[in-house]
Formats: C-alpha cells, sequence, structure tokens
C-alpha cells in the first residue's frame, strides 16, 4: 500500500489556482489585521503608521498569495502570481470605493495596483518553484 503524501489529502479547487491564491491572500492579511490590532492596543505604537503598516501587510498578503497559487498551478509562475496580485488589489481598491464616501481611486491607488501586480509575479516566480 502506498502512503499518500498530505497535498493528496488537501482539497482541490479543480485548477483554479487564483481563487486558491485570493483565499490566502485574504485570509493573511486578515490575520495580520488582527495582529497588528492587538500590538497597536497593547504598545505605543503611533496611530500615525498604520497607513504604513496597512501598505505593508498587503504587500506580504499578495505575495503570500501569489507564491500559493503559483505553487497550487505548478507552472507559469509569474503569470498566476500576477494575475492574482491584480485581482487582490482591484478587490481591495472596490472594497475602499464601497466603505468611503467620494472618490477614491487615485493615481496613488493605480500605483498600488501595478505595485501588487509585480508584486504578485515576483512571488509567483518564487512559490512555483517550492515544492508541493
Amino acid at each position: 500500500m502506498k502512503n499518500k503524501s498530505f497535498s493528496e489529502y488537501a482539497p482541490s479547487l479543480n485548477g483554479a489556482p487564483i481563487i486558491y491564491g485570493l483565499v490566502a491572500s485574504f485570509v493573511t492579511a486578515l490575520v495580520s489585521i488582527l495582529i497588528t490590532t492587538l500590538v497597536m492596543g497593547w504598545t505605543s505604537v503611533a496611530e500615525a503608521k498604520l497607513s504604513t503598516i496597512t501598505y505593508v501587510l498587503n504587500m506580504v498578503a499578495v505575495v503570500v498569495g501569489s507564491m500559493m497559487a503559483a505553487r497550487q498551478a505548478g507552472n507559469k509562475g509569474w503569470y498566476y502570481g500576477g494575475i492574482t496580485g491584480l485581482a487582490y488589489a482591484i478587490l481591495i481598491t472596490a472594497l475602499g470605493l464601497l466603505m468611503v464616501a467620494g472618490p477614491v481611486f487615485n493615481a496613488n491607488n493605480l500605483f498600488q495596483t501595478v505595485l501588487m501586480g509585480l508584486i504578485g509575479a515576483f512571488g509567483g516566480m518564487i512559490g512555483v518553484n517550492l515544492k508541493k
């Protein structure tokens, strides 16, 4: 009897690596936001640094999600990672538009979207080379 590897027991999303990566990105973002909230509540970290912290946490979430998407796909890491990064950026921007009254989309959002796509492509290149 052959021993099955852990990846054979893991749920498969039937060829949807981008969705897999987006779920990983949002879970990473949620966990990191909860940790940041606890750290800011119990320490004297200035709230002025919150936008920088959020920016970095979003980038980390994109890297994790794009690595997972590319690992799930098994090939074309830059492609799946970049698409995952762009999709994450678009969804975050759309959530921002729903929560804030008035125009939110500007040149800074466009820069962040492009940057998340590039960082996602980089994370995808790393993720496709990770062992399954």
